[in-house]
């Protein structure tokens, strides 16, 4: 089947189902609150991880090869690739399972990785050792080049017959059952509705099962001290585990004229994503002081800029994928780890709108299949 579909959202979920379904024959109508693209959409970001190493979600870490394939077939389309593949240096600074679920996960997918010794910590200047236990280099990991998709996504789709670019339409209500949205006095119908909001997905439909809740997310980007720079600009993406509220730390280098970024892994759980997107001193307290805990002479670092964003966060750390009506779907990226996915998910949930492995995708999208 093919038809016209409705997309509401244009992050990169529904971009990434948009340039799916347009590559399976259909037309398609994508609609987002702001411009097309949208530079204070979530998704919109110098870099973000991409990785198969995914500690006890076995499930996600099985999608990884699949996920990789997709990206490929992304670049494909736009002429150029956003990813830079490097390997992960994972800095466990407690006890954890971790390493057990890790090594049997990239066993079975075949991917490398090792233990490294201290010592070999020495090219890494930038690397505090405090309260280091062990470290890991995993293949199979990178960065992807998030604002860059972005614009160069919403590019290939404005040039591609059969696709309508509707900016600044703010959507008041849903009805899944006939795949119709209204915005204002307008009413936007097509055969087939895919919901890609984000943070806004239950204002539009009312609570859903996977109970996903906007946490407003803050990372720091950092200009190193000169006689750090070269190790950074050579330095892989570094993960580290801590024994902190903050649960761990990841710092992304500055590869392909990106800066050096730092985040962490808890979710502040707060915030409402219709007031500004301003970060709070105590969020940016809460990275500086984890980031100190991994960065060696972190006080030597100047904070260029503190940036917010917001995940949608469920209390499973699982993505929601599934048909709200015959007609209709929702896609939300949950939990931050969503956008390495997203070329794989766009894929499955067009050829879903086509038939194919509908009945799957709810379990394949919440990481609960190869198992």
């Amino acid at each position: 089947m093919t038809g016209h579909a409705l997309v509401v959202g244009a992050g990169i979920y529904g971009l990434s189902t948009a340039w799916s379904l347009v590559k399976r024959g259909w037309r398609v109508t994508l609609v987002d609150k702001g411009p097309i693209p949208n530079p204070v959409n979530s998704s919109y970001d110098e870099h973000r991880i991409i990785r198969h190493a995914y500690g006890a979600m076995r499930g996600y870490a099985l999608m990884m090869p699949a996920a990789f394939r997709a990206w490929d077939d992304l670049w494909a389309d736009l002429g150029r690739d956003h990813l830079e593949k490097t390997t992960a240096l994972y800095c466990l600074r407690l006890e954890t399972d971790w390493h057990a679920h890790v090594s049997r996960d990239l066993d079975d997918m075949g991917i490398g990785y090792r233990d490294l010794p201290l010592a070999a910590l020495d090219r890494f200047p930038m690397i505090s050792r405090r309260d280091l236990l062990r470290v890991v280099e995993t293949d199979g990991s990178g960065l992807l080049f998030a604002d860059r998709i972005i614009d160069d996504l919403a590019a290939w789709l404005a040039r591609q017959p059969g696709v309508t670019l509707r900016p600044n339409l703010t959507i008041d209500s849903v009805d899944p059952e006939n795949a119709a949205v209204r915005a204002g006095g307008e009413t936007l119908s097509a055969d087939k509705l895919v919901l890609a909001t984000g943070v806004w997905i239950e204002r539009l439909t009312g609570s859903i099962p996977e109970r996903p809740k906007p946490s407003i997310q803050v990372v720091l980007y950092l200009d190193p001290p000169a006689d750090h720079a070269a190790a950074w600009a050579r330095s892989p993406l570094i993960s580290n585990r801590l024994n902190h509220p903050a649960a761990g730390a990841y710092i992304l280098p500055p590869l392909r004229g990106s800066r050096l970024k730092v985040g962490i892994h808890a979710h502040s759980l707060i915030g409402d994503p219709d007031r500004p997107w301003t970060p709070t001193q105590a969020l940016i307290d809460g990275v500086r002081e984890a980031a100190a805990l991994t960065i060696a002479d972190f006080d030597r670092y100047r904070v260029t800029e503190a940036k917010a964003c917001y995940y949608s966060v469920t209390p499973d750390d699982h993505l929601a994928v599934r048909p709200m009506s015959a007609d209709s779907w929702l896609i939300s990226a949950c939990s931050g780890h969503g956008f390495k996915l997203a070329a794989l998910l766009g894929q499955k949930l067009a050829a879903a709108l086509d038939g194919v492995g509908a009945a799957a995708l709810p379990d394949y999208a919440a990481g609960k299949l190869g198992l």
